[in-house]
């Protein structure tokens, strides 16, 4: 058993307690799997509907409003165009759509107490403009005023950029020998001289130049031969 749920059910100090309630309250995510998208948090209040609203139509998701029918378990979102009201069912939505109406209010939510949401996928179904639009309300310290924190894992190269991330804050998986996942920061990396990556460095095209491991060998598959 884990010290720290040992203690937890042993004992009550404040200070595990504080704890135990903060991994309770990590949001976590795997949109990899479609069924997560069916998973809808949606506030009744007014002020998170316009914000949400506001937030779907800055991404280009050019929505007035939804609704969800008790009768067929469905939800319509909304479009007004010449004075006139339209609706579509959520199932006829785009991925990308889909994904963000299911996603943006976990993320609100997050954002709004402070909470840390883990998701798996995040730039899966996502141009690359909207998945830097969402790590923006992050490192916005007008936005993210309570410390929210996102911890995603991508294969996204256009946001592996040092105007978007630190080193400390970009992160490889990679298989060893053994078939095994190591776990490694590009701020831990360093050159030939033994000096760290530069901050100023093009991470992404030194990654795809095979600089910082962890990725696939397309050299090696494409002389494959069948």
């Amino acid at each position: 058993m884990p010290l720290l749920s040992f203690l937890a059910i042993g004992y009550s100090i404040p200070v595990i307690a504080e704890v135990i309630r903060w991994f309770e309250e990590c949001i976590i995510r795997n949109y990899a799997n479609p069924l997560a998208e069916q998973q809808i948090l949606l506030s009744n209040d007014d002020i998170s509907k316009k914000q949400f609203l506001t937030m779907m139509n800055d991404m280009g998701i050019g929505i007035t409003g939804y609704r969800f029918d008790q009768q067929s378990n469905e939800f319509y979102l909304q479009r007004t165009l010449h004075d006139t009201l339209y609706e579509l069912p959520f199932s006829s939505e785009s991925d990308g759509t889909r994904k963000l109406f299911a996603a943006l209010p976990v993320i609100l939510m997050a954002l709004k107490e402070g909470r840390l949401v883990i998701v798996d996928e995040l730039d899966a179904k996502l141009h690359p403009k909207l998945l830097r639009y969402v790590i923006r309300l992050f490192t916005n310290p007008e936005i993210n005023k309570n410390g929210a924190q996102l911890l995603f894992t991508s294969h996204d190269m256009s946001t592996m950029k040092n105007s978007i991330f630190r080193r400390d804050e970009i992160w490889f998986a990679a298989l060893d020998s053994e078939n095994s996942s190591e776990v490694y920061s590009l701020s831990e990396l360093r050159k030939e001289n033994n000096d760290p990556i530069n901050n100023t460095a093009a991470y992404d095209k030194q990654y795809l130049e095979g600089r910082y491991g962890a990725d696939p060998y397309l050299k090696n598959m494409l002389s494959w031969e069948v």
